[in-house]
């Protein structure tokens, strides 16, 4: 039997004690020697209950595991605070509001392949017991990534890939190291911008579908619309950084933002762009029904008004994140 090598998990936590709970006792079933995987938990400023439930958890893990606490500083200072005390070969992340399957890890690690290989990752798939509300979200979500966008993209072949979220991946340690780690002044979109690094270094990312991990989505309306415009903000900052990472979806709904008050400031001299305002208004509009209705048709859910709006959000906060990271460092 071929020896399996030594592997760290590593999981951010910031006031996720909703969740935590579920992710951890997944945790505990994985199929690994447990003298072969270790438990990193870092508690990033949380003021509810997260505390507690790591802390229950280090007792009864069948994992060697470690209790860190950060102040708020964000997951990607987070995550590289675990990485300086990972001792694995391998460093694996997922996130407190994710539900691993059994075979998750092993799934991840029979999948490196050469030296070449840096990284493995898998799908994020709603979970069934997740609310009607989060379920929309993750359609809109999955919906969404079909132009490109790898977050809730759930390919279903292995193949080789440009970006694993962090919710579900694994890295060698050696290559995680030589790169510095995640960017610590990015916003979000950390994970894909080390991709982008660990790529532009000639190294491989690869997917692997049975490397499966639920991901619970956001529970609110505001909470949907704080990760839209979160998201564009790390986008702009990565696009600052790597202009590779943009992409024309990216850029779309910013730019549809940026003419319609273009126009109405320019519809106090001539009514004619008031008039072109409402029609670029009323396009948008029918843009996003059509694809709430296309979404709505999809599933088979009685979900269209849900989804228009949850579109419409994402539309948004998306647009005027991308503003907004386009003039801020952090």
């Amino acid at each position: 039997m071929v020896s399996l090598p030594s592997v760290s998990i590593i999981i951010p936590a910031r006031n996720a004690e909703n969740t935590l709970e579920k992710c951890l006792t997944s945790i505990n079933k994985l199929n690994y020697a447990p003298d072969k995987a270790e438990i990193i938990l870092i508690n990033d400023g949380s003021t509810d209950g997260t505390k507690k439930v790591m802390q229950n958890f280090i007792t009864t893990s069948k994992f060697p595991s470690k209790y860190l606490e950060t102040n708020s500083v964000g997951a990607p200072c987070a995550r590289n605070i675990g990485l300086k005390d990972a001792k694995g070969q391998y460093v694996a992340f997922t996130d407190a509001d994710c539900v691993v399957e059994n075979d998750w890890l092993l799934a991840l690690i029979r999948n490196f392949n050469g030296n070449e290989t840096a990284s493995v990752g898998g799908p994020n798939i709603t979970p069934e017991d997740d609310t009607d509300f989060a379920k929309s979200v993750g359609a809109v979500l999955t919906f969404l990534s079909k132009p490109g966008s790898r977050y809730a993209s759930i390919p279903d072949k292995p193949m080789e890939i440009f970006h694993n979220p962090s919710c579900n991946v694994i890295y060698r340690k050696d290559v995680i190291d030589m790169l510095g780690g995640f960017n610590e002044n990015m916003v979000n979109c950390e994970d894909e911008e080390l991709d982008y690094r660990i790529r532009d270094k000639g190294l491989k990312i690869f997917y692997v579908p049975d490397a499966k991990v639920y991901h619970y989505r956001r529970p609110t309306w505001k909470r949907f619309a704080k990760m839209a415009y979160s998201y564009a903000v790390g986008r702009a900052q990565a696009i600052k950084l790597h202009r590779q990472m943009g992409k024309w979806f990216h850029y779309v709904p910013s730019a549809v933002i940026s003419a319609a008050l273009l126009l109405l400031v320019l519809s106090f001299f001539d009514k004619i762009f008031l008039l072109l305002t409402l029609l670029l208004l009323l396009l948008g509009g029918a843009g996003i029904g059509i694809m709430g209705s296309l979404l709505n048709f999809k599933t088979g859910k009685r979900r269209l008004l849900v989804y228009c709006t949850l579109i419409a959000i994402w539309f948004l906060g998306y647009g005027l994140g991308m503003l907004r990271g386009a003039f801020t460092s952090r």
